[in-house]
């Protein structure tokens, strides 16, 4: 059945899908806001390592900031270390920290902002400054021994080294503000990202918490709607209806499960009916079968006998016609035993006593012949029909002799279930039920004597149920048949007399 075909006359009453787009906007809204939440983190990951980055970038201006400023003093400490010893000793010294100071200010002029670019230059342009004078001028008068020369020279040449000294500590005083920047920028980022990664995983809990619900609603109710529906339908409670559950595809699959109850009420009234028919045709069959035989020889009878008869043949004859007429009537008593064997009056039973009552009842009759019956029954109780259950023994023990041969011995046992109710056993030692047979011995007129009715069998099956029992049949081991009964501790529903 499509569920997108438009309603007509009996179809389902919905227009067009609805649980897919439903699961699909559900998933699209939740994978949005996680898609939301993992672009955030990204983005908050990827300023935190730029920030890292630039770090390490000002990390290795500021060594190098720090370290000029160091070289420019030591420069005019070497400077000074000259001037005050009065020799050339310190001047190989001193040229390193010339070139300490020159590598320094080129590294720094790669790694600084344009900002701060002429503050470098300016003090590489005044240790250059620094170094020419000590070179051109201060070094000449010294050696003149011209003191009023190196001291003049001296006086500018610390004017010089102290603005450069100031500008290389503004140099390594700025790296240090960006490097304080950076990490604040950098902890700001991480504690956003954590913001955002924290608030972004409660938007995706409460949107699933909140689809989930809405998604139970619409589809999980509906389903065990429709569960619950379908046991009813199964214990064959049609009578019920689903009605409407859901929107979309579940209210076309209600519909579809009303009308499927529908027809199969329908359809199993009619096949009871049709059943009924049979069983009242197969037993009206079984009948006229029965009762023709006898009334066919009464018949006879009737059209031979004459009054002018010796009266020792007409007693004779109307001897046969009473067997005949005691024939169709214990088939008339069979039927009628059939018709209620489900007519039951319960009482608590000791099933022991009952057992041994209908044996003796049997032995006492006379039906037995030359055929033993032995006992062995232990106490148990259930509720049930004394009258209807001893029926069943003689039934089953009347069965069990005609099957056994002259001599032989039938077997009667009894026993309380671990379970609760109570077994009933009836062995003899006869020919058996053939295997074939063994699935229509309980039907009515089924039978293999040409003297029995085929009522008997049936009779038993359909008071053990009515007790809410079953009876079985199996091959005996060693030759003859095992009939088993067993009744539950109470009937299904108890009948008790007024």
């Amino acid at each position: 059945m499509s569920l997108e075909t438009a309603p007509t006359s009996g179809s389902a009453p919905f227009s067009r899908p609805v649980i897919g787009r439903r699961l699909a906007g559900a998933f699209a809204v939740v994978g949005l806001a996680a898609f939301g939440m993992c672009s955030t983190l990204l983005v908050m990951l990827s300023s935190v390592a730029d920030t890292m980055k630039s770090m390490r970038q000002g990390e290795a201006a500021m060594r190098d900031s720090l370290s000029l400023a160091t070289a420019v003093r030591e420069q005019y400490i070497h400077q000074a270390h000259t001037i005050i010893v009065g020799d050339h000793e310190h001047l190989d010294h001193y040229e390193e920290w010339v070139r300490r100071v020159k590598a320094h200010a080129g590294a720094l002029e790669g790694q600084v902002p344009p900002s701060d670019l002429a503050l470098v230059k300016k003090v590489k342009q005044e240790s250059q400054e620094l170094d020419r004078l000590f070179k051109a001028d201060l070094l000449p008068a010294l050696d003149r021994g011209e003191r009023a020369s190196v001291e003049r020279v001296h006086l500018k040449v610390e004017k010089i080294s102290v603005s450069a000294s100031a500008n290389a500590d503004a140099i390594a005083a700025l790296a240090e503000q960006r490097m304080s920047a950076w990490h604040d920028a950098a902890t700001e980022a991480s504690r956003v990202g954590q913001f955002a990664g924290f608030g972004g995983m409660l938007v995706v809990i409460l949107l699933s918490a909140v689809y989930t619900v809405r998604i139970r609603n619409s589809v999980v109710r509906p389903l065990e709607s429709l569960a619950a529906a379908a046991k009813r339908f199964g214990e064959g409670r049609f009578e019920s209806r689903v009605d409407r559950i859901g929107d979309g595809e579940f209210a076309a699959v209600a519909h579809a499960f009303d009308r499927m109850a529908r027809e199969i009420a329908a359809r199993e009234a009619r096949l009871m009916r049709t059943e009924r028919m049979a069983a009242i045709g197969q037993l009206a069959a079984g009948v006229a079968h029965e009762i023709n035989n006898p009334i066919g020889v009464i018949r006879g009878y009737l059209r031979t006998m004459t009054p002018i008869d010796d009266p020792e043949t007409l007693r004779e004859e109307l001897r046969i016609l009473d067997d005949e007429a005691a024939a169709c009537q214990l088939i008339a008593d069979d039927l009628l035993a059939y018709a209620r064997a489900s007519e039951l009056t319960t009482e608590q039973l000791e099933m022991d006593q009952l057992l041994s009552e209908a044996v003796r009842r049997f032995a006492d009759s006379g039906e037995g012949g030359d055929v033993g019956v032995e006992l062995d029954v232990q106490p148990g109780n259930v509720e049930g029909d004394p009258r209807r259950i001893r029926q069943v023994v003689l039934n089953l023990l009347r069965n069990a002799v005609q099957a056994s041969g002259e001599g032989s011995q039938v077997e009667v046992n009894g026993a309380p279930r671990s379970g609760g109710g109570y077994q009933i056993t009836i062995m003899d030692r006869g020919p058996g039920v053939a295997e074939a047979d063994r699935d229509r011995i309980f039907e009515p007129f089924f039978t293999k004597r040409d003297a029995g009715s085929g009522l008997g069998l049936a009779v038993c099956q359909g008071i053990v149920r009515a007790h809410g029992g079953e009876i079985e049949v199996e091959e005996r081991l060693g030759g003859g048949t095992i009939f088993t009964v067993t009744l539950p501790s109470a009937p299904p529903v108890s009948r008790r007399p007024a």
